[in-house]
């Protein structure tokens, strides 16, 4: 696992991105106003938010109840009010830039929504309908998210794309710390309520008991094999120091944690050390990409008229 990846932004292309956290400081003061915003003097309509928030509602229905008033209803409209405004900024961009929408893949993606949305949340064709009247929404709006998502990707191949290996390597010799390889093991762990408990279980392995089916019968984690664990994983420090402490096929005393009494059990160990760039020119290459679209999009935001009423 390579280090401080967590500090930038990992650029997502799932429908999902829609509903990130978002920091906005304009004002929603003038609720009843038909144009909440303008972006570059291009308006953007009371009834347009609505939809959108209604949009959200269809795929996410619990959302209702938890933004429908009070302080959390508010924010959230504010939250897709800037959401409308970054994609006005992206539809403007891609248009300077000459891009095109892939208009036949929103409508595939439309369709097989539909279809998700009918056997995964509303069952059947009627209640899907209803759902649509109430919401005062046409089948045809289901495409905006696609619509938004793939001008989100479609910019960000095109600012991507200018990235070359080259880019990459400077990179790395910015940040060298990305080629250091934390030490790992490959650990497994029976975890139980007291230590005692962790006692016996080292007493039945040591009697010849099967770590893995013992693991089954008697650990409360049903993940009895963890996998492969790096040293900088986000794992109980207690549990980690025990665990690399071991020696391949050795296991441990009982460990104590905020979740119970683990025995811990290695088969394999790597020592820290340092990456090839060719082991991960790719990731590396598209974390770069990552970084430039959000310096090229964070500059194009700041550099856009923006105004909410």
């Amino acid at each position: 696992m390579l280090k401080a990846r967590a500090k930038y932004l990992i650029f997502s292309v799932g429908v999902l991105i829609i509903i990130s956290v978002i920091v906005f400081t304009g004002s929603l003061s003038g609720h009843n106003r038909e144009v909440v915003a303008r972006v570059n003097g291009e308006a953007i309509k009371k009834a347009e938010l609505n939809q959108y928030l209604n949009l959200i509602y269809l795929y996410w229905p619990a959302y209702q109840e938890i933004f429908s008033e009070g302080e959390q209803a508010e924010e959230f409209e504010q939250e897709m009010l800037w959401l409308l405004v970054e994609n006005k900024i992206l539809k403007q961009e891609i248009k300077r830039i000459g891009l095109e929408i892939d208009e036949e893949e929103i409508e595939k993606r439309t369709r097989e929504t539909r279809e998700e949305l009918i056997n995964n949340i509303y069952n059947t064709e009627e209640e899907y309908a209803a759902r649509l009247q109430e919401l005062g929404l046409k089948e045809t709006t289901l495409g905006l998210i696609f619509r938004d998502v793939q001008m989100r990707n479609l910019l960000y191949k095109h600012i991507g794309d200018g990235v070359t290996e080259n880019d990459a390597r400077q990179f790395v010799e910015e940040h060298p710390d990305f080629l250091e390889k934390a030490p790992r093991v490959h650990a497994f762990h029976i975890l139980v309520d007291t230590e005692e408990e962790a006692e016996e279980i080292i007493q039945l392995l040591d009697g010849g008991a099967d770590f893995v089916e013992l693991g089954m019968e008697r650990s409360k984690d049903q993940h009895v094999e963890l996998g492969t664990i790096s040293s900088d994983i986000n794992f109980d420090p207690l549990f980690l120091e025990a665990a690399f402490a071991l020696e391949p096929g050795e296991v441990s005393l009982p460990v104590e944690t905020s979740f119970g009494f683990h025995v811990i059990k290695i088969t394999d160990k790597e020592e820290a050390g340092v990456l090839a760039f060719e082991d991960v020119q790719g990731e590396i290459t598209e974390m770069c990409k990552q970084v430039r679209f959000q310096e090229y999009f964070d500059e194009l935001i700041k550099d856009t008229p923006v105004e909410t009423f």
